[in-house]
């Protein structure tokens, strides 16, 4: 049954977003449900048919479904579930993308490791990314500049002081200029080193470059995505630089390899292109928002 599985002296809810989801979503879902209090459901699909909505609700009642007819983005869904969860006075909420879960043992390991966290302190917890090995029983943790959203218990009596999520950059890096902000204000962000949640960032592909002579298969995101992370990661290379000098000097590494992969290997190459200079004229000239109708 939903929450039984979950500490007694901490109370979680959870938030997470579908864009066009499949049926798969239900079993990952199902993998960290048990742990959590309440999950709400926001629906960003532009024109939502809800094919797997009728079955989750009816098996699980502690899931409440917000649908708005379009897609308002990964910020504006966060922070109704920080809403939310402040509402029905949580501790903590679990933020999740569609595509991941967790595995048994690792969940179990994760949600107790909350029975040893400085609440007073911990802005951000956050698993792992990928499946690996691990070698202890408890979760270890150390600090980091940032940490992706998924999987992530945010403490939402301390999200009152970190603020809300930046709702002008719609989606990617508002889960890192969090992040940032935590840290800013002396609060940690932690992420296990042996515990580990299940998640893909992007899709696979395999393209081709010279005329076919150099090959590489790598993770990929749509082009209208890649106009999100280039001017984003611009916009928190800025804002940040002098706090976090080395951070954003990877990033724009970073941001630069993930480009050049696309432009090189990728079919597309032309609409990257136009959807990395749009990003550039964007971030000049200070528009932001979902300019590009994902």
């Amino acid at each position: 049954m939903p929450g039984t599985n979950r500490l007694s002296d901490c109370t979680i809810c959870g938030i997470i977003t579908f864009y066009e989801p499949p049926l798969s979503c239900i079993d990952n879902i199902e993998t960290y449900l048990c742990y959590i209090d309440r999950l709400y459901i926001v629906d960003n699909t532009p024109s939502p048919r809800n094919q797997i909505f009728p079955e989750l609700l009816r098996k699980y009642p502690n899931i409440e479904l917000l649908s708005f007819g379009h897609n308002i983005g990964m910020a504006a869904a966060l922070n109704l579930g920080i809403k939310k969860g402040l509402e029905n006075s949580y501790s903590w909420l679990l933020t999740m993308d569609q595509d991941s879960y967790f595995e048994a043992d690792q969940a179990k390991r994760y949600f107790e490791s909350l029975s040893v966290i400085d609440y007073s302190r911990v802005a951000i917890l956050s698993p792992a990314h990928g499946n690996r090995a691990t070698d202890s029983v408890a979760c270890v943790y150390e600090k980091k500049d940032e940490v992706m959203t998924s999987g992530n218990l945010l403490n939402l009596s301390l999200s009152r002081k970190t603020g809300a999520f930046n709702e002008a950059l719609f989606i990617d890096s508002v889960d890192h200029d969090y992040c940032l902000r935590a840290n800013l204000l002396g609060l940690d962000v932690l992420q296990a080193v042996n515990c580990y949640i299940c998640h893909t960032v992007g899709q696979e592909y395999s393209g081709a470059f010279l005329f076919g002579l150099k090959r590489k298969t790598f993770h990929i995101h749509s082009p209208k995505r890649m106009y999100f992370i280039v001017r984003n990661g611009l916009y928190i290379s800025k804002t940040y630089r002098q706090a976090f000098p080395d951070y954003t000097k990877y990033l724009q590494k970073h941001i630069q390899a993930r480009i050049s992969k696309c432009i090189r290997y990728s079919d597309q190459r032309w609409v990257y292109i136009r959807f990395v200079l749009q990003a550039l004229f964007d971030y000049v000239f200070n528009r932001y928002g979902n300019r590009v109708g994902i």
